[in-house]
């Protein structure tokens, strides 16, 4: 079965940050990145979108557009991508999943993130939409990248 999941920036446009978050389990272990997760059945990518979202930070989103689609083929796992600046709620305390922070705009810790996120995330951020394909070899390093053309069909 296909495995798709949901990333989704949070801006606070009036102070110029992001809500983050750092995994505390599963494959980003340790990483920083976008609040998301895997989309549930049933759902559409932009519910999956919403809830991850609550469910990692306590915010409300709305207004969400889409921004970008990357693929993991090797993995079999495929993530949309969205942006909002319409929120609203606190964000929540730390989980046993993840912490969640405000990060200003101009110092997003790409160090702390996966080589994948380095890549495309600049792009998203710098206003472009994006489409890439990520291919890992054994040792989850970055084989190849390949700049989709046009978003797959069914997705």
């Amino acid at each position: 079965m296909k495995k798709e999941a949901s990333l989704c920036l949070i801006e606070d446009t009036k102070k110029h940050c992001f809500a983050m978050v750092r995994n505390h389990r599963g494959i980003n272990k340790g990483g920083v990145n976008f609040p998301g997760g895997k989309k549930e059945p049933g759902e559409t990518m932009e519910e999956c979108a919403r809830r991850e979202t609550f469910e990692e930070t306590g915010l409300t989103v709305s207004n969400l557009e889409k921004v970008g689609y990357v693929e993991f083929p090797t993995m079999d796992f495929y993530v949309h991508i969205y942006k909002s600046a319409s929120f609203s709620g606190q964000l929540k305390e730390s989980s046993d999943e993840v912490d969640v922070f405000w990060q200003d705009a101009d110092k997003i810790p790409y160090d702390q993130m996966r080589a994948a996120d380095r890549d495309f995330l600049p792009l998203i951020l710098s206003g472009k939409y994006v489409r890439k394909s990520y291919f890992y070899d054994k040792n989850f390093k970055i084989e190849k990248v390949v700049d989709l053309e046009k978003e797959p069909e069914n997705i």
